[in-house]
C-alpha cells in the first residue's frame, strides 16, 4: 500500500505544482498585458498630444509669416516702387527689407515684390542661392501674370494672407528652392484711392516662398528622434512622409494617398472626424514595421486653394513596447523560479500554497482590469512572499513608468501655453485668460484692462548687437514686466518685442495710467549687456471692456490700435483707446 500513497502523493504533488505553475504563468502573462495595453495607450495620448503642439506651432509659424508680410506689404517704399516703378530709392529700400527678413528666416528661400501692371512683372526679387542671398534685377525680372497666386491675391483686402497649395516649385529661376517642396504666402499691396479707404486699388503683392521640408524640419526639432511626421492635403496627397519617395506624386503623374497607406486617416479626408488614433502596418511595397499613429485634420484659416490640411505623428510600436521589454524579463525570471520552486516543494506545501497563489492571481487579475489589487502576501518568508514582492514591484515601476509619461504629457501642454524664450503665457493662453476675464465681468459686472506693449528701438538693437543680445533683453524685460506686476495679473508675449498685460480687476483710468508710467519707467531703465548700457523704451496702449469692445478679440485690437497711435505722437507714449 506504501507505493501506491506514494504515486498519490507525486500525483497530487505534480498536480499542485502544475496549477502553482498556471497561476504563475496566468500572473506573468496578465501583468505583461497589462503593461502592454497602458504604454500602447499612455503612447497614443502622447503623440497626439504632441500632434496637436506641432499643429498649433504649425499655425504661430503660418501666423508669423503673416504678420512678416503685413510689414513689407505696408512699408511705403513698397508702395512707391509700385508707383513708380522707375524708382530705384525705393526699390533700394524694398530690397534690402526682403534681404533683411531672408537673413532672419532660413525657411524663406524667394522673396518677391509683384507689380500688377505689366503682365504682373516683378519689381523687386532677392533669391536664397546656396548659403548667400542674391538680389535679382533688369532683363531677369519675370512676368509672373499668369501665376494663380497673384490673381487670387490681388482680389484679397489690406492685410489679407493667401496661402498657395503645397507643391514643387518649377518656376524659372535660379535660386535653393527650385525643384523643392514650397508654400507661397502673398499679401496685396494696396493704397487709399481719392475717395477714402473702402475704395483701396491693388498696386501688386508681395510673395514669399517657403521651403515646406525646412519649415518642418525647424517645427519637429523639439520632437523625440523616432517620431515620424506625415503631412496630406485636403485629398490625401502625401506631402511629407518618412519615405520622401511617396511624396508629392501627384507633380509625377501619379497619386500617394496617406488614406491608402493607412486606412483610419479615411475619416479625416472626408470630413468624419478632427482626430484619429490608432495602431497601424503601414501598407507598402516593402515589409514596413507597425506603427503607432496620431492624425487631426487643421482648417485652414487664411484664403487658400487648401481646404484642409492632415497632420500626423507616428511612432514604431517597437520602441513603444521597448520600455516593457526589462518588465517582460523580470516577469519571466519570477515565473520561471516560482515554477521550479513549485516543482520541488508541491508534495510538502500544497495546501499552504492554495490560498497565496489564488490571492496573488487574483490581484494579478484585478491589476489588469484596472482595479485596486488589494492585500498581498508580503509578509510571507517563502516563495509566495517572494511572489508577492516581486509583483508589487512589478507594479511599481509600470506606475513609476505612467507617471513619467504623464509629467512628459504635462510639459508638452505646458509648452504649448507658455512662451519657449521667457516663459511667459503666450498667445494662446492670454487668449484664454482674456476670454475668462471677460465673461467674468460680463456675469458678475465690472471690466477687464489689456495694456499692449511694443519696445522701441529694439530693432536697432537687435540689429547692432546680434539676436544673443535681443533675446537676452527680452528676457530682462520680460522679469521686470513680472517684477512690477502682482501674481494675479497676467504678462504674456505674443512673439517679437510685443508684450501684454492683463489686469486682474477693473480699476480707474488713473490708476491704470499710473501702473502704465509705472511700466514705461521700470522699460527705460538701462540694460547692461556685455559691458554696453542698453536704452530701450516703450508705447503701450490700453484697451477695455466694456468700453472698448465686448469680445477678446475687439478688446485686443482696440489695444493694438492704441499702442500704434502712441507710437505715431512719439516712443514712450502711453494711449487709451477710450477716455470715457
Amino acid at each position: 500500500m506504501k507505493p501506491q500513497r506514494q504515486g498519490i502523493a507525486v500525483k497530487l504533488g505534480l498536480l499542485l505544482a502544475a496549477v502553482g505553475v498556471l497561476a504563475a504563468g496566468l500572473t506573468g502573462f496578465y501583468a505583461y498585458e497589462a503593461s502592454r495595453d497602458m504604454l500602447v495607450h499612455s503612447a497614443k495620448q502622447e503623440l497626439l498630444t504632441s500632434t496637436r503642439v506641432l499643429a498649433r506651432r504649425l499655425s504661430v509659424s503660418r501666423e508669423e509669416i503673416s504678420r512678416h508680410l503685413q510689414v513689407m506689404s505696408s512699408h511705403p517704399a513698397a508702395v512707391e516702387a509700385l508707383l513708380k516703378p522707375g524708382d530705384k530709392a525705393a526699390a533700394e529700400q524694398v530690397a534690402t527689407l526682403f534681404t533683411q527678413f531672408m537673413g532672419a528666416n532660413p525657411a524663406y528661400y524667394q522673396l518677391r515684390l509683384v507689380s500688377a501692371s505689366d503682365f504682373g512683372l516683378e519689381r523687386v526679387r532677392v533669391d536664397r542661392q546656396d548659403r548667400s542671398l542674391l538680389r535679382v534685377q533688369g532683363a531677369d525680372l519675370q512676368e509672373k501674370g499668369h501665376y494663380d497666386y497673384v490673381a487670387d491675391t490681388l482680389k484679397l483686402a489690406a492685410g489679407e494672407t493667401y496661402l498657395s497649395r503645397a507643391s514643387i516649385n518649377h518656376e524659372r529661376g535660379v535660386n535653393a528652392g527650385q525643384e523643392q517642396p514650397t508654400l507661397q504666402l502673398a499679401m496685396p499691396v494696396r493704397v487709399a484711392g481719392a475717395r477714402g479707404p473702402q475704395t483701396e486699388a491693388a498696386l501688386g503683392l508681395v510673395v514669399v516662398n517657403v521651403d515646406l521640408n525646412g519649415l518642418f524640419a525647424l517645427l519637429q526639432a523639439d520632437l523625440p528622434p523616432s517620431y515620424q511626421v506625415f503631412l496630406a492635403n485636403t485629398e490625401g496627397d502625401i506631402l511629407i512622409h518618412p519615405d520622401a519617395r511617396k511624396t508629392f506624386g501627384f507633380d509625377r503623374g501619379q497619386r500617394q494617398l496617406i488614406q491608402d497607406e493607412m486606412a483610419p486617416v479615411q475619416d479625416l479626408i472626408l470630413g468624419k472626424g478632427k482626430q484619429v488614433v490608432f495602431e497601424a502596418h503601414p501598407k507598402s511595397a516593402e515589409p514596413a514595421a507597425p506603427i503607432v499613429a496620431a492624425f487631426i485634420a487643421q482648417d485652414i484659416k487664411v484664403r487658400s486653394n487648401e481646404g484642409r490640411m492632415v497632420l500626423g505623428l507616428g511612432q514604431p510600436l517597437d520602441d513603444v513596447l521597448g520600455r516593457s521589454r526589462q518588465l517582460a524579463m523580470t516577469t519571466l525570471q519570477i515565473v520561471g523560479v516560482l515554477c521550479l520552486l513549485c516543482l520541488l516543494l508541491a508534495m510538502v506545501l500544497a495546501r499552504a500554497f492554495t490560498r497565496p497563489i489564488n490571492a496573488v492571481s487574483d490581484a494579478a487579475q484585478r491589476f489588469a482590469q484596472g482595479l485596486p489589487v488589494g492585500p498581498l502576501p508580503l509578509s510571507r518568508k517563502d516563495e509566495i512572499g517572494s511572489l508577492a514582492r516581486s509583483f508589487a514591484q512589478m507594479q511599481e515601476q509600470i506606475n513609476q513608468q505612467l507617471a513619467d509619461l504623464k509629467g512628459k504629457q504635462q510639459a508638452l501642454e505646458h509648452l504649448a501655453q507658455h512662451d519657449m524664450l521667457t516663459g511667459l503665457p503666450n498667445r494662446r493662453l492670454l487668449e484664454d485668460r482674456l476670454d475668462a476675464a471677460c465673461a467674468h465681468a460680463r456675469r458678475h459686472g465690472g471690466g477687464v484692462c489689456v495694456l499692449f506693449i511694443d519696445l522701441d528701438r529694439f530693432k536697432q538693437l537687435n540689429d547692432r548687437f546680434g539676436h544673443d543680445a535681443g533675446d537676452a533683453v527680452l528676457k530682462i524685460v520680460a522679469e521686470r514686466l513680472l517684477g512690477m506686476m502682482r501674481e494675479v495679473d497676467t504678462v504674456a508675449r505674443l512673439g517679437g518685442d510685443e508684450f501684454v498685460v492683463l489686469l486682474d480687476a477693473q480699476t480707474s483710468m488713473a490708476h491704470v495710467a499710473s501702473i502704465a508710467d509705472k511700466l514705461l519707467n521700470g522699460l527705460t531703465a538701462p540694460i547692461a549687456y556685455d559691458g554696453h548700457q542698453l536704452q530701450l523704451g516703450a508705447s503701450i496702449g490700453i484697451g477695455r471692456f466694456p468700453q472698448d469692445g465686448q469680445t477678446r478679440a475687439e478688446i485686443m485690437a482696440k489695444a493694438d490700435k492704441a499702442m500704434y497711435e502712441a507710437k505715431a505722437v512719439g516712443q514712450g507714449g502711453v494711449r487709451f483707446y477710450s477716455t470715457t
